[in-house]
């Protein structure tokens, strides 16, 4: 599987159903409209709107005009866990993004939609040298201004959101802290004690805030590093392990297919995979 891919729908006639589940998907929506089917809800998209949707979130279904005209990046987990902005109010966003993939940008944000429309072209431009020398690197740091970017009215919309009976400052505190502390410190208890509260209660506040227990948002932060510390080959696994405060190789080699889904060997041998995913493009 490519880890980046990107094509306009009307002119390159992709069919959209064929990536969901598979990537993170980023659209620029030109005109006409696009329908996002999850469970009982559907998200309507139309002309200049943006669409942001995880591929962790299940998508039934995808329909649209059969002249739908949208720019769209998808981009896979592991790139974009390389490239993403480290940022907290990405993590507040979340739920506001759950329940709102769909920013409708003529209302309050032309402004950003045109710094967009900018961003993907110069990943259209670059994305033939990807893996050429220092191409990752390029395509890698231009990805990351598109995101801050697509983010941004995500971001604003989400100051709006606030968490009723629950201290948000806690939750965004303690985000904050495993960003910060995740690379040797994985345990709730370690996070609870840095600001006063209960383990007990530090989950129920981010159960509350984003329907997920504070041990994930753990984990998601640590599968991050992880994926960044194993891509960097000069790093042994025995130093990678000490350095990340694990009691032993074995139990780094644990949490790291816990956590990732394979082991610290195996995802370093994946990667020698990924420079054959574009040798069909065309040299410049």
């Amino acid at each position: 599987m490519r880890d980046i891919l990107l094509f306009n729908t009307y002119e390159d006639g992709e069919d959209l159903n064929d990536y969901r589940g598979r990537y993170n998907i980023f659209m620029l929506c030109n005109k006409n409209l696009v329908t996002f089917v999850h469970g009982d809800d559907e998200f309507l998209a139309n002309g200049g709107d943006i669409v942001v949707w995880p591929r962790s979130k299940p998508c039934d279904d995808i329909y649209y005009h059969e002249q739908m005209d949208a720019d769209v990046l998808l981009v896979s987990d592991y790139f974009l866990d390389l490239y993403r902005p480290e940022t907290v109010w990405e993590y507040r966003g979340l739920k506001y993004l759950d329940k709102n993939p769909v920013i409708h940008t003529w209302k309050h944000f032309t402004r950003e939609r045109t710094t967009l429309e900018e961003d993907f072209k110069q990943l259209v431009r670059h994305l033939p040298s990807l893996y050429s020398y220092q191409g990752e690197e390029i395509f890698g740091s231009l990805l990351r201004v598109f995101l801050y970017d697509i983010w941004a009215p995500f971001a604003k919309m989400a100051m709006r959101f606030q968490v009723e009976g629950v201290p948000s400052s806690h939750f965004a505190q303690f985000l904050t802290d495993v960003q910060e502390n995740c690379r040797k410190h994985r345990d709730v208890a370690w996070y609870a004690a840095m600001r006063g509260i209960t383990p007990k209660y530090l989950t129920e506040v981010s159960s509350y805030a984003t329907g997920r227990p504070a041990g994930d948002w753990i984990e998601e932060c640590a599968a991050r590093v992880l994926r960044k510390e194993l891509s960097a080959n000069y790093v042994s696994l025995t130093d990678l392990a000490k350095e990340m405060n694990f009691s032993s190789l074995q139990a780094f080699s644990r949490y790291v297919k816990r956590v990732l889904g394979c082991s610290p060997s195996e995802f370093r041998d994946s990667l020698t995979k990924k420079y054959t995913f574009f040798e069909d493009l065309p040299s410049e």
